[in-house]
């Protein structure tokens, strides 16, 4: 097996209470990297299709990557995987924090877990075994609660846990798996699946090392990047270091990039207090910083004792898009509020972006009169009122009255509410979109359509870079120029490239900052130092590729019909703004969506993967004329 791999894949089937370990091929491995690479190939081949994602039949999977837990800078990361409930299509949720890194230590390069255990559950995985344990004493528990009783059940202080909360156990499709008591695996729905399988917990304590091909040179590469860290010209890179990404949310609120309003607005003139959710305002409430394992830009922190009517004893400080999504989202600029709000989250399980977004399509429904006070269970959902905001939260979280209706997202409320909801509920295939406008950075709305995972705020990054002329790595063909920010039919090639490079970097367990937006991150050097492979930037495309073609299948053979997701109006700007930073831009998302799949080999229209396509990426096998598109 390739160094930076243990080579070994656990199973585990909860109704029968079994497990056992499979070997994991190298050939899979050299083809897809790891995280939702591996884990995407794996369920293609293993889950059949219109399988209930909240039933038995769905898998869910911890992957891990070849660089996760190594020295290779934020090498910590671990994904989620399963079909998810909230888009009934492919679903992932990514993570920091030190949950990957024990896995790895353990020696597992992924578990996968199937069936649904009869009593709650939880996993207890180390070097030698994995063990289906009881967790009925855990249940109801929050993740903090949870995390403190297994470290004192299995004394040990450095085990690591990945578990669920109240959210996830009355099987929220917003909610996901928290790590480290507030590193959360968030999107798709990831929550809800493991709620549905009564699993708990997932416990891990290894004392392995990863295995590097060539050490001296990731030692190297590591201590050059650190330098280079110092005297990055890249402001963006300078604010994470200081402020984390809270540092980033006056400009993306000045900019226009935030949403204001549920996407009505942009702009400071439509939210004047945004200097209350930034910068100095945030960190003055931080009590230390931390970084995710093996990260030297430690953009993390801690705050606690916070006083006034909203109180917390200790809770991870808010990242910009949980600002985003409890501020100019719903135009509330008390942070003591929004603090609070992101501590229930962690405790519970909850997504904040997609939280955010069905709190402020509430308070649209409201104010047009769609959802009265007596709906609402006698709460005053005016905009920006945060008792309110904070006493919705509390009803979603325990699935009472209006929670109920709002708990499952705001495609699924509207469904539930009608009345004309729909057009207030803003989503892209079925997922609250993150807090960066396409409006501002065309290639953010091209990744929210195009992506498998529809409406993820990770996925534009890369493809953004070529809307600013910007490096994405130190590679000649990573180095974009020459583009408009608001042109349209010349961008494919590039934004493609850009977005499947960086799948190799995500599933190879790397944080998605450095490696997107500090423009000198050499992710190839890395990996093949680490493996001892001689990936280019050629094949690492294809490689993105493939993974990016199989998440696209994957949703296909589920029925979703990729032309059938677009971007809502209001992020397209139908009508155009007339005030702001963006007044009068309006998206020509038909030729980005277009140009997009055209440049990956999908059909530009209906967004399936052609057949050329599937030859030329090695997956005719794989993905066979009974499992292919309609």
């Amino acid at each position: 097996m390739a160094n930076g791999y243990c080579g070994r894949i656990a199973w585990v089937d909860l109704s029968a209470g079994t497990t056992w370990v499979e070997k994991l091929d190298e050939e899979m491995a050299r083809a897809f990297v790891g995280g939702y690479g591996l884990g995407v190939r794996v369920l293609f081949e293993r889950q059949t299709a219109g399988i209930d994602p909240l039933g038995p039949e769905n898998i869910l999977g911890f992957t891990t990557g070849p660089l996760t837990g190594t020295e290779a800078p934020t090498g910590g990361r671990y994904m989620a995987v399963c079909k998810s409930p909230l888009t009934g299509g492919w679903g992932d949720a990514n993570s920091g924090g030190y949950f990957g890194h024990a896995l790895k230590q353990a020696g597992w390069d992924a578990v996968f877990v199937r069936g649904i255990a009869p009593a709650p559950s939880y996993l207890l995985i180390t070097n030698d075994q994995i063990q289906v344990r009881d967790a009925t004493h855990l249940w109801g528990k929050d993740t903090y609660e949870t995390e403190d009783a297994l470290r004192k059940e299995l004394g040990k202080s450095r085990v690591r846990i990945a578990c669920i909360g109240p959210a996830s156990e009355k099987l929220s499709l917003i909610s996901g798996i928290v790590n480290d008591k507030g590193r959360i695996a968030a999107r798709s729905g990831v929550g809800a699946v493991m709620g549905s399988k009564r699993l708990k917990a997932v416990a891990v304590y290894g004392e392995g090392r990863v295995s590097v091909a060539d050490k001296p040179r990731l030692d190297e590469l590591r201590k050059s990047y650190i330098d280079l860290l110092r005297h990055l010209p890249s402001p963006t890179a300078k604010v994470f270091i200081k402020y984390g990404t809270c540092g980033t949310t006056a400009g993306a609120i000045v900019g226009g990039t935030a949403p204001v309003k549920n996407w009505l607005q942009a702009g400071q003139q439509a939210f004047p207090n945004y200097e209350k959710l930034s910068d100095d305002s945030v960190i003055r409430y931080q009590s230390k910083k931390y970084a995710c394992f093996s990260c030297p830009v430690a953009c993390g922190g801690i705050v606690h004792d916070l006083g006034g009517p909203y109180p917390i004893q200790e809770s991870h400080k808010p990242e910009y898009e949980t600002l985003g999504a409890f501020g100019p989202l719903c135009l509330n600029d008390d942070l003591h509020a929004i603090m609070k709000l992101n501590d229930v989250c962690n405790r519970s399980g909850l997504d904040t972006i997609s939280l955010g977004g069905v709190l402020a399509f509430a308070m649209e429904c409201f104010e047009k009169g769609i959802l009265s006070s007596k709906d609402a269970d006698g709460i005053d959902l005016s905009w920006g009122n945060v008792p309110a905001m904070i006493a919705l939260t509390d009803k979603i979280v325990r699935r009472e009255g209006i929670g109920d209706v709002l708990a499952d997202g705001v495609k699924v409320a509207a469904e539930r509410i009608g009345r004309g909801s729909e057009q207030y509920a803003i989503h892209v295939g079925g997922q609250e979109p993150g807090m960066h406008g396409g409006l501002y950075m065309p290639g953010r709305g091209t990744a929210y359509v195009c992506d498998p995972t529809p409406g993820r705020h990770t996925t534009g990054g890369p493809l953004t870079l070529v809307d600013q002329n910007k490096r994405l790595a130190p590679y000649p063909e990573l180095q974009f120029s020459g583009f408009e920010r608001y042109e349209y039919k010349s961008k494919g090639t590039a934004g493609a490239t850009a977005s499947c490079y960086w799948q190799v970097g995500v599933c190879a367990g790397l944080c998605l900052f450095p490696g997107v937006f500090f423009g000198d991150f050499p992710i190839l050097d890395l990996i093949n130092a680490v493996t001892g492979w001689s990936l280019d930037v050629a094949k690492a495309v294809e490689i993105g590729a493939r993974i990016q073609t199989v998440r696209q299948c994957f949703n296909i053979r589920e029925g979703i019909e990729p032309s059938k997701i677009h971007l809502p109006d209001r992020m397209a700007g139908i009508p155009p703004h007339t005030e702001g930073p963006l007044a009068g831009v309006t998206l020509d998302m038909t030729s980005l969506v277009y140009e997009h799949r055209k440049a990956l080999g999908w059909d530009p229209e209906t967004g399936c993967p052609t057949e050329a396509a599937l030859e030329r990426l090695g997956l005719q096998k794989l993905v066979t004329k009974d499992a292919r598109f309609k």
